[in-house]
C-alpha cells in the first residue's frame, strides 16, 4: 500500500511539473509572437505598397516557378552575415544578394504582382523564412531560397529543426500555420 502511495505522488508531481513547465513555454511563445508580429506585418505593407512597382518589372504574367527561376536570375545568397539587409522589394533586386528574409519578401512580392495570392511565413523561434501561396485555393509551400514547392515538412525531416513557432502574415493580419510544417500533424494537400 506504502509503495502505492509514493508512486501515485510521484506520479501527480511529475505530472503537475510537466504542465507547469509546459504552461510557461506557451507564455514565452506567445511573448515572442508579440514582439515580432508588428516587425513582420510592416514588412507585409511595404510589399502591398510597392506592388504596382514591382509589375513593372514584367512584360507578361509569370508563373510561380518561374519567379523561382527570375528571383534566382537576379538574386545572390549571401552567406556572409554583414550584408545589407532590405525588407523592400524593389530595394532588395538593386542590392542584388541576401538570405533567406530577402529571398522570401522578393518572392511575395513578385507573386502579388503577378496576381497569386501569397503570403509570408516565418518560423519565430528557427531563424527562417519562406512563403505561401494560394493555388487551387489552397495555401502552398515554396520556399524561395532553397527553390522548393510543396515540401512543407523538409524543415523537420531534412533540416531536424523542431518546429513550434510558425506564422504566415498578409493583408495586415498573421495566422499560426505550425501545424501544416509538423510531420506528426500536418495537414497540407499535394498539389504539383
Amino acid at each position: 500500500m506504502e509503495i502505492r502511495k509514493v508512486v501515485l505522488t510521484v506520479f501527480i508531481f511529475l505530472l503537475f511539473d510537466s504542465a507547469f513547465f509546459a504552461l510557461i513555454r506557451v507564455g514565452e511563445l506567445r511573448l515572442v509572437l508579440e514582439l515580432n508580429k508588428g516587425q513582420y506585418l510592416e514588412i507585409m505593407r511595404t510589399v502591398d505598397q510597392t506592388r504596382n512597382e514591382t509589375k513593372t518589372m514584367f512584360e507578361r504574367s509569370y508563373s510561380y516557378s518561374e519567379l523561382l527561376e527570375w528571383e534566382h536570375e537576379r538574386l545572390n545568397y549571401a552567406s556572409q552575415s554583414n550584408i545589407m539587409r532590405h525588407t523592400d522589394p524593389l530595394q532588395i533586386v538593386n542590392y542584388g544578394k541576401g538570405r533567406c528574409q530577402e529571398f522570401s519578401i522578393l518572392y511575395v512580392a513578385l507573386c502579388l504582382a503577378n496576381g497569386y495570392e501569397s503570403r509570408f511565413v516565418i518560423d519565430l523561434l528557427g531563424d527562417h523564412t519562406w512563403a505561401e501561396i494560394k493555388l487551387q485555393g489552397i495555401w502552398t509551400h515554396v520556399d524561395p531560397t532553397e527553390k522548393r514547392v510543396n515540401d512543407p515538412y523538409m524543415y523537420e525531416r531534412d533540416w531536424h529543426k523542431n518546429i513550434e513557432l510558425v506564422y504566415a502574415f498578409e493583408d495586415g493580419f498573421c495566422e499560426d500555420v505550425t501545424n501544416n510544417y509538423r510531420i506528426s500533424t500536418g495537414t497540407y494537400s499535394l498539389i504539383f
